[in-house]
């Protein structure tokens, strides 16, 4: 496509280092393995990469002109060097004006929130249809799946999938939007339909320091809805209440009053019967998502899906078929006599809700497995603890992603979070902790695997190893029969 150098960085303030030779431009990459002739290469720095260390690489795969934040020496006269401070925070609009904006001509629903993104994402997906999402689990437009390095990919990379969406005839973007992303401006180029808050509990608190830092972040997106009253929240939760005395919006709650209202009428092993109320109509019905957790996802995809313009009718047939998403309340059956269920819960309020569901519908015991990640917040370390002794008949402390921490002093913050000696006892190796607690594991009984989810991979120093919790218990189950 035939883009000018003015048309291209038309909103950014730019300094053009180097013109080089007027050529089609094809394509534009942030990644200088995936350049191609005639491409834009966005030499983006990172906390470990610097992409101003790959001009040379992109330049030598046919890159015709580079972005770059900092000044640096020309090498190939014959290729352009733009130079953009604040690239990252930049990159959207820049991409924006490349691919012709293709996010304006797509119905965007943002989610965000500390716990219940995911969920909220795919039970949206399950109403609508035919969607692109983003979210932790992976990306996907329509039938086509890419793997998901981060919660919420790179400004360039929405407006990829935007652009690819609209390619296929898809007109609606259902996407988990992580507080990270809203600071770093991943999503500054985006007009959202509709935004659902969650809830908001201690995490991240490595990066935003403060739960007020934590809280502004996540309000950004409430600042960019196209929709008078696109903001849908949980009013139950005190930061969604405050929020909504910021904000037009939509409520949903099981104690306040609220737009919509929901609540449990009994649970079974495998299913829970909901009532819900909107606009004055009751409706019930049966859900395989599991706790008072999951409610509150349900109701703030159905606030979503009504904004939308989706029916009462349509929302709530829908709701009947809708599966968990992978390592979300996922259970684990190789014909035991106990339950196992493999969650992503990695806060203390993650571990509190999980937990909350399963003593609802324990018939035994409720053994816990989890760990805490490195390089990350310490202080919800012991919090962690509190929450899975609370909950638990007995817990396994364990290793997550100590990453470049060692994991024996990640475990020491844990430890001190336990009050009673006898509630828990610790293994570092994660794999030991989950045989551990399938041998101890009787009839009717609940494993509870945390803090990984749908992971297949554990991180040790920079090293990722394949690791999933779902498949070490499976091959633990099988001598349990």
């Amino acid at each position: 496509m035939k883009k000018s150098i003015e048309s291209i960085f038309s909103g950014c303030t730019y300094e053009i280092l180097n013109l080089g030779e007027n050529c089609e431009l094809s394509g534009m990459e942030y990644d200088s393995r995936k350049i191609e002739s005639g491409y834009i290469f966005a030499a983006l720095e990172g906390a470990v990469v610097d992409g101003h260390s790959y001009i040379k690489n992109s330049i030598e795969k046919g890159a015709k002109l580079v972005i770059v934040s900092k000044k640096v020496d020309i090498i190939d006269s014959s290729v352009s060097y733009v130079l953009v401070e604040n690239l990252r925070q930049k990159l959207g609009i820049i991409a924006s004006n490349f691919y012709g904006w293709p996010q304006n001509d797509i119905n965007i629903v943002g989610v965000t929130g500390t716990n219940g993104k995911t969920t909220t994402t795919y039970i949206l997906e399950g109403i609508i249809g035919d969607v692109a999402r983003i979210g932790t689990v992976d990306y996907r437009i329509g039938d086509e799946v890419l793997p998901a390095p981060n919660t919420t990919p790179e400004s360039l990379d929405i407006v990829k999938i935007c652009k690819r969406a609209l390619e296929k005839g898809i007109k609606y973007l259902v996407m988990e939007v992580s507080s990270h992303a809203l600071e770093m401006g991943r999503v500054d180029m985006l007009e959202f339909d509709v935004a659902v808050f969650t809830n908001l509990s201690q995490d991240h608190l490595d990066y935003h320091k403060t739960m007020e830092d934590y809280f502004l972040a996540k309000k950004k997106l409430f600042l960019k809805l196209r929709r008078p009253k696109g903001a849908i929240l949980n009013v139950d939760d005190p930061y969604g209440k405050r929020l909504s005395e910021e904000v037009p919006c939509t409520s949903y709650s099981m104690v306040e009053s609220s737009d919509i209202k929901g609540s449990v009428i009994s649970y079974t092993n495998h299913s829970t019967l909901v009532n819900l109320y909107l606009g004055g109509c009751e409706h019930k019905f049966e859900t395989k998502l599991m706790g008072k957790f999951n409610i509150y996802n349900i109701m703030g995809a159905v606030g979503a899906a009504l904004e939308l313009g989706f029916s009462e009718e349509e929302i709530i047939s829908s709701l009947e078929r809708i599966k968990t998403a992978p390592g979300r309340f996922e259970t684990v059956n190789m014909g035991q006599n106990f339950m196992v269920v493999v969650d992503f819960a990695h806060t203390d309020d993650g571990l509190k809700n999980i937990l909350e569901a399963l003593n609802e519908i324990k018939k035994n015991r409720v053994i816990t497995v989890f760990g805490a990640g490195g390089d990350r917040d310490r202080s919800k370390r012991p919090k962690m603890a509190r929450a899975a002794e609370d909950g638990s008949n007995f817990v396994i402390a364990t290793s997550d992603n100590p990453r470049t921490e060692d994991p024996v002093k990640i475990l020491d913050d844990v430890k001190s979070g336990f009050v009673r000696d006898d509630s828990h006892m610790v293994i570092v190796d994660r794999e030991e902790a989950i045989k551990k607690a399938i041998d101890m594991a009787e009839k009717d009984d609940i494993i509870l695997i945390a803090g990984k989810g749908h992971e297949t991979y554990q991180i040790v120093g920079r090293q990722k190893f394949h690791f999933s919790d779902k498949e070490v218990a499976e091959k633990y189950l099988g001598g349990k029969k």
